[in-house]
């Protein structure tokens, strides 16, 4: 009988997407193929702290969730794994992380980087792919360097003044540095743009003030892989109001059941270049695993913009999949196996340098008055 893969499902959060990522990793937990993993759930409180327990895994648990913790087990990260506190601590090895964290600390590159340090192979976007990928600001950045159409925009800093002469109103305010709809308020006129901005700057350091597309539509579009990268179908998600809401997303039941049309109502050539431009901005982003790209649409011009790009977890697009044939138990272990074989191709590359420096310098010591450190 084949060994099973030991896959650290971590979730939580500090981030104002907690409750979000709980949801994702649940939904994800019930179509792992238990006969190929061993699932070892990592919850990840809002004050930073780690807990594993097979009860974070029953979503009625969390009607206590101080209860809850109170019967995990706390853990820090060691080199390949996890480590429990207490009188025994107990090593537990990792043979995958499987992120499914929404927001800071978790989606923004910060947890990725902590895998790196600890040699952990993990499940989607690296750390310069998710950090990019959470900054609505540096994607947009990254989007005009790819020359690709995108609407106007003005990012301030929390407690910037803006001037509004220059901006078409109305405008959507958000903050540029978290997902789910979270602190977006479409704004009418000048005289509210203030206050507005001041919510978004509630939950990130950074503004985006861009203009309302009201007489288009959104299109989304998923790229999927690691060295040979598909495309999904397209979908035109539909919004209660005039942007999808925390509501609209997840309250009405999960991102499946959202309102949605699959595949979107727009030309064979409109759905072409989209999907082309989803595999040019999920490769510019060294991407691994899945990812969705949100695009505003006008159908009858037959033109669009680049809105923003959702690296992992995002929803997974497992609706988007499903639609394109793939299942979600294997879009699941397609994910798994990219993470498992960026990992392999990490070890090809030398980070360590054994120059003799120090061994030289111990014997002849520091050279003297100079300031500012060695000298390259």
């Amino acid at each position: 009988m084949q060994k099973k893969l030991k896959v650290g499902l971590f979730f939580g959060g500090r981030s104002v997407e907690h409750e979000v990522s709980v949801i994702t990793a649940l939904q994800a937990y019930e179509n792992l193929d238990k006969n190929k993993y061993e699932v070892i759930p990592v919850y990840v409180s809002k004050s930073g702290d780690f807990y594993t327990s097979n009860k974070f895994l029953e979503l009625k648990k969390y009607k206590d969730i101080d209860s809850l913790i109170l019967q995990a087990s706390k853990v820090t990260f060691v080199k390949g794994g996890l480590q429990t506190l207490g009188f025994w601590p107990k090593f537990v090895s990792l043979d995958v992380a499987f992120p499914l964290f929404h927001g800071s600390f978790g989606e923004d590159g910060s947890f990725q980087g902590l895998l790196e340090i600890m040699q952990i192979p993990y499940v989607g976007f690296g750390v310069l792919g998710s950090a990019v990928s959470m900054d609505k600001v540096l994607s947009k950045l990254v989007f005009q360097a790819l020359d690709l159409p995108i609407g106007k925009y003005v990012a301030i800093k929390r407690g910037q003044k803006i001037d509004s002469k220059d901006l078409k109103f109305p405008v959507i305010v958000k903050p540029a540095t978290v997902g789910s709809s979270i602190g977006i308020n479409k704004v009418d006129n000048p005289d509210d743009l203030e206050f507005y901005v001041e919510v978004a700057g509630t939950y990130s350091e950074k503004i985006l003030i861009e203009e309302a597309f009201e007489n288009c539509i959104e299109v989304n579009c998923s790229a999927l892989g690691y060295e040979d990268v598909k495309v999904s179908v397209c979908e035109q998600p539909i919004a209660s109001a005039a942007f999808l809401s925390f509501e609209d997303k997840y309250q009405k039941g999960s991102m499946k059941s959202m309102s949605r049309v699959i595949p979107a109502p727009i030309s064979q050539r409109l759905t072409k270049e989209i999907q082309e431009t989803t595999l040019k901005i999920f490769k510019a982003l060294d991407g691994c695993g899945v990812a969705r790209v949100d695009f505003f649409v006008d159908p009858k011009q037959e033109r669009f913009w680049v809105n923003e790009v959702n690296s992992p977890p995002g929803s997974l697009a497992y609706y988007l999949w499903e639609k394109s044939g793939i299942k979600f138990p294997k879009l699941l272990d397609m994910l798994i196996e990219f993470g498992l074989k960026r990992s392999e191709d990490q070890k090809k590359t030398t980070y360590a340098f054994e120059s003799g420096l120090l061994s030289q310098m111990s014997k002849k010591g520091l050279p003297a008055g100079r300031q500012g450190g060695l000298k390259s």
